[in-house]
């Protein structure tokens, strides 16, 4: 009896996530203003802890954290969800390589400036100078078309006080002074 009890509500909390995603999904395909904060897909880094500030600016990712094969395997889930949607983003995208092929695989094209790269966060001044660039870039982009901010996990927290795991994807709306009200998460399966 209790196994039964424990299955049914499973099922049912499987049921109610179905339908807070699909509305999710809706909001981002008719709403304007709408925001997704992803992290990164699964890179070296992730796995290991190594390499997460090293930022070769050349673009030839040289020591820096690259996507694993399940990375880039996720990347690609993410990608098929928002076709199956019908939605194509502006990405805007870390320069950092972990995050640039997160959003080329994902979605093919996608923006980036150098202050949205991961650095040590204890500096108030370089949240400042990544809060100041990011929204800049977020108001500039911010209309019909639904944005995807691929970034890292302390960046985000610094803009929604929200701690995403990899394959999370943070829906919101985009105020006209950058501000981000989070409406909720959706998981991609891999």
């Amino acid at each position: 009896m209790i196994i039964r009890i424990f299955w049914l509500c499973s099922l049912s909390l499987v049921a109610l996530t179905a339908v807070a995603d699909d509305l999710l999904w809706d909001k981002l395909q008719r709403n304007p203003n709408m925001i997704v904060l992803m992290r990164n897909s699964e890179s070296s880094g992730n796995r290991d802890g190594t390499n997460m500030l090293v930022w070769d600016a050349s673009g030839n990712c040289s020591g820096e954290s690259t996507l694993t094969g399940k990375g880039r395997a996720q990347a690609k889930s993410i990608g098929e969800a928002f076709a199956r949607h019908g939605i194509r983003p502006v990405v805007i995208s870390s320069p950092m390589c972990r995050c640039r092929e997160t959003s080329q695989i994902a979605f093919g094209e996608y923006l980036t400036d150098p202050d949205l790269r991961q650095r040590a966060g204890e500096d108030p001044d370089v949240q400042e100078i990544f809060q100041g660039s990011a929204g800049r870039l977020l108001r500039a982009y911010r209309g019909e078309t639904p944005i995807v901010f691929v970034n890292h996990r302390h960046n985000i927290d610094s803009l929604t006080m929200e701690l995403l795991d990899i394959g999370e994807l943070l829906i919101g709306t985009l105020s006209d002074t950058g501000d981000i009200e989070v409406l909720g998460r959706i998981r991609v399966d891999f």
